[in-house]
């Protein structure tokens, strides 16, 4: 973690205050004019806020007319024709974090714009927005008040993909030119010496500015087409930021200088709301050190350096027409699956954003909802263990590791990758003098952590006591060569991983 050294805004309102010491002044956070310039040097100086390493378990919502797609036959719906069908009639801000809250999550949030030129968002710029179409409710506005209201971070999702095809409307305040979405605009597609050209970027550029304008979210997250790699990646043409030999070189992706002006607009804006913000983005579409990587649908390998977050679909992909999306032939992990996910990124310095699809009238299904309490029931109990802890010097131990890394890992084969825990599975965490022992199944017999042997990172006099979260029964335990034996109780005190809490002097 980096610490943060802006005190700009801090040292302007010490001025404000010596100024005129004989009124009652609000302190107003001012910056000199982009703080922040728009290069990677000078965005490279922002710092991962400590709030964000603290959040370990956030929900999104995909939510839009690929809903209505779904109930059709491939071709038989256009895109246009969904939005004409997406009422979202039960749709309610309050209810959706209600939801949030239940299932545990720390944070949340829309996401804003995905798949076609309608924003979710009222918008002053292009009337394709969801208080105008669809459902005509301002789902960004209404869930980040909802959101703020319970004292939770907003973040806001923008997927926008081939951007040409994805900008309806007029194009900015200053160009009045009018997109339709009924005509061909493909001469976008390669005004600039053949790729898009700079209007398509301006109308995205006035789109994403004026929602975070509006809405103050805390944290922004660019999907894959802010920088493309991750196609690359998933195609063999790139591996961890190499060019690979005899790779086709092309790169779908917003033009550097539009990446950093958006960027710059954001944490300035951060500065002068007087609040730590941060950007989320994929693999390696901007460089490092700026913001927080995303995988999708994926998991790691190993103890990490860097924090970083997975967005992980609740669904399993049986049929991938409107992914993400609610699907009922899209079968709901199970909540003890997707506890497990959460606890092995957690360990390995990583944090969970979990896809919660509505479905088309704006509820959540009763599959949905079974799975997301029981999360919830488990956080209640074991949130401990996961809120604002950090990783411990190993991150776990025992035969189960990640074996399909990286985007869409855990997705594949309709997420029956997704590793299976066995008790002999420890996943550690820590905060404070406490040290948390995550095992990932009930043992039969006695229980060996081997990582806390007689000569292992502790020494013998470090362990105060060993407890077991959720029940208040005595433990016996003990400490060899092999291990730290700890002898379980015969009641489970919940349904999926048992957590012991090792307090050190």
């Amino acid at each position: 973690m980096k610490t943060d050294k802006t005190i700009l805004p801090l040292f302007c309102a010490i001025l404000l205050m010596a100024c005129n010491t004989k009124k009652t002044t609000k302190i107003v956070y001012k910056t000199l004019p982009d703080h922040y310039k728009a290069n990677w040097t000078s965005l490279r100086k922002h710092q991962t806020p400590n709030w964000f390493d603290n959040l370990k378990f956030g929900i999104y919502c995909h939510w839009g007319p690929q809903t209505v797609e779904v109930k059709y036959e491939k071709d038989e719906i256009t895109r246009l024709e969904a939005i004409e069908k997406w009422k979202g009639e039960k749709f309610d801000a309050k209810n959706w974090v209600n939801v949030m809250q239940k299932a545990g999550a720390q944070f949340g949030g829309p996401v804003a714009w995905h798949g076609s030129g309608l924003v979710n968002w009222e918008s002053d710029i292009t009337d394709w927005n969801s208080t105008k179409k669809g459902p005509k409710v301002d789902i960004y506005g209404d869930l980040s008040k909802e959101l703020r209201k319970r004292g939770m971070p907003v973040i806001a999702s923008y997927h926008t993909g081939n951007f040409w095809s994805r900008m309806w409307g007029q194009i900015s305040k200053e160009n009045k030119t009018y997109l339709d979405p009924t005509k061909d605009n493909a001469m976008y597609a390669t005004l600039n010496k053949g790729r898009v050209g700079n209007e398509i970027f301006d109308a995205w550029y006035a789109r994403i500015s004026e929602s975070v304008d509006k809405y103050q979210p805390d944290m922004i997250w660019f999907d894959t087409g802010f920088g493309g790699t991750v196609p690359k990646e998933l195609r063999g043409q790139m591996h961890k930021g190499r060019q690979l030999p005899d790779a086709s070189n092309k790169l779908i992706s917003a033009p550097e200088s539009y990446q950093q002006k958006m960027i710059s607009h954001f944490f300035n804006k951060g500065l002068e709301w007087g609040k730590e913000v941060e950007v989320v983005y994929k693999t390696h579409d901007i460089p490092v050190g700026i913001g927080v990587r995303d995988l999708e649908d994926g998991n790691l390998i190993g103890l990490q350096y860097d924090p970083w977050m997975s967005d992980v679909n609740m669904q399993r992909h049986f049929e991938w027409r409107s992914t993400w999306f609610y699907n009922p032939v899209n079968k709901v992990k199970s909540a003890g699956t997707l506890v497990d996910m959460l606890i092995d990124m957690t360990s390995k310095n990583g944090r969970m954003l979990l896809n919660v699809p509505p479905q088309e009238d704006g509820t959540f299904a009763p599959e949905i909802k079974k799975e997301l309490f029981a999360i919830g029931n488990w956080l209640k109990i074991n949130g401990e263990a996961i809120y604002g802890t950090m990783p411990w010097v190993l991150f776990g131990e025992g035969p189960t590791e990640v074996t399909n890394p990286g985007h869409h890992g855990q997705g594949k084969n309709h997420g029956e990758l997704i590793p299976k825990y066995t008790a002999k599975d420890i996943r550690f965490t820590q905060k404070g003098k406490t040290l948390y022992a995550i095992c990932m199944d009930w043992p039969e017999k006695d229980l060996t952590i081997r990582s806390l042997g007689l000569y292992g990172k502790l020494y013998p006099d470090d362990i105060k006591s060993v407890n077991l979260l959720g029940t208040s029964e005595k433990l016996n335990w003990s400490i060899d060569e092999a291990g730290m034996h700890v002898r379980f109780p015969k009641k489970k005190p919940c349904n999926f991983a048992y957590v012991l809490k090792v307090e050190r002097n």
